[in-house]
């Protein structure tokens, strides 16, 4: 008798469980509607997405094995933001680009990887790399050493590449460049511009941006890395105490610099409809997980590519402790399907992958 009265009210607890989860996982979702401007704390709950979201699925797992009459409530809840779901973890069937494509690829180079980077002839083994990709547009970040950005510029140049470079950017391209500027927005530290590049008989809007970065030190990484292992290999609640304690300073820089990333996304927002319907290509490192107010606000007139043709989590951020995916290829989707579009996880030079893909310029364009 006992054990049927506690049944029942165990699966009452784990419903309430597991819509307490549906609620957070909306209510992840639903922050990125806000603007950091305004909300800056509480849009950082977009970060835990990804917590609820597998938390989600894993009681689908459960309420297959133990009460499969309950399996709609967690599919319900992934059902409610399954765009969110498909921004943050796509599942795509493979296809072929047509023979009219053009490769693109984007890259944080973390300063072409310093002395890691460095061959035994002297040489840079990221400048090796992206020399001999061959892609129509390459895209680049943290490009702090003008020895190493001229080393590819004098490899690309008789592949016939043009370029275009800012303070910490760089552009080369198998197109033609027909004018660039940099962008002028508030930042601490970063940078962005646009390039007007000739493609067939029309003229590609290029946006190669570096969005405001969180300022994370080395110092604060580690900490934070050091009490996550801490945390995994102990129970205690020293350990869940001091892996709080180093996530606090994060958090706090987070919300410094969300604001900042913010009217930077509106300015690029601004700057992308008025070009709008004609050709837009938008590459860069977001300093922003795809759960997020910018890439929910870019993506509003531009598709993203990962999510297009690119599957899994797609992570581009290498450091440890920090799974995401904040680089990205956003494109205009009236003018192009993207397609096999993956991250270079072999590439390890960086702190950052590199993340390509290959627009087909749809039919009758």
């Amino acid at each position: 008798m006992t054990l049927k009265w506690i049944k029942p009210l165990l699966v009452h607890i784990f419903e309430g469980a597991n819509i307490a989860v549906i609620a957070l996982l909306w209510l992840a979702a639903a922050v990125t509607y806000l603007s950091p401007e305004h909300y800056p704390r509480l849009t950082l709950i977009s970060l835990a997405f990804p917590i609820f979201l597998f938390t989600d699925i894993a009681f689908i797992l459960f309420w297959i094995i133990f009460k499969v009459k309950r399996t709609w409530i967690p599919i319900v809840g992934l059902a409610a933001c399954f765009s969110f779901v498909r921004d943050y973890m796509p599942l795509n069937i493979p296809s072929e680009p047509t023979p009219s494509s053009l490769s693109v690829l984007t890259f944080n180079t973390h300063g072409y990887g310093g002395a890691e980077a460095t061959a035994d002839d002297g040489s840079n083994m990221i400048v090796k790399y992206l020399a001999n990709r061959g892609d129509d547009i390459i895209c680049l970040q943290e490009t702090y050493s003008q020895a190493y950005t001229q080393a590819l510029s004098d490899s690309l140049a008789p592949e016939g590449y043009n370029e275009a470079t800012v303070k910490g950017l760089a552009l080369f391209t198998r197109l033609p460049i027909i004018s660039f500027e940099e962008l002028t927005y508030p930042t601490l530290n970063n940078s962005g511009f646009l390039a007007y590049l000739l493609w067939q008989t029309d003229t590609i809007l290029l946006i190669n941006n570096h969005f405001e970065s969180n300022h994370f030190s080395p110092e604060l990484r580690q900490k934070y890395v050091d009490a996550l292992k801490q945390t995994a290999s102990a129970s205690s609640r020293n350990a869940a105490d001091s892996l709080i304690d180093e996530v606090k300073p994060l958090l706090r820089l987070m919300a410094e610099a969300a604001p900042m990333r913010a009217a930077q996304t509106d300015l690029i927002d601004s700057i992308v409809t008025a070009w709008l319907p004609r050709p837009v290509i938008l590459c860069g490192d977001f300093n922003d997980t795809p759960v997020s107010y910018t890439h929910r606000v870019l993506t509003r007139h531009l598709t993203s590519a990962f999510r297009q043709s690119g599957n899994g989590l797609g992570r581009t951020f290498r450091e440890r402790g920090f799974p995401v995916r904040i680089d990205h290829i956003l494109f205009s989707g009236q003018h192009w399907s993207s397609h096999k579009t993956q991250v270079d996880q072999s590439m390890t030079l960086s702190d950052h992958s590199p993340i390509s893909t290959i627009l087909s310029p749809n039919s009758g364009i």
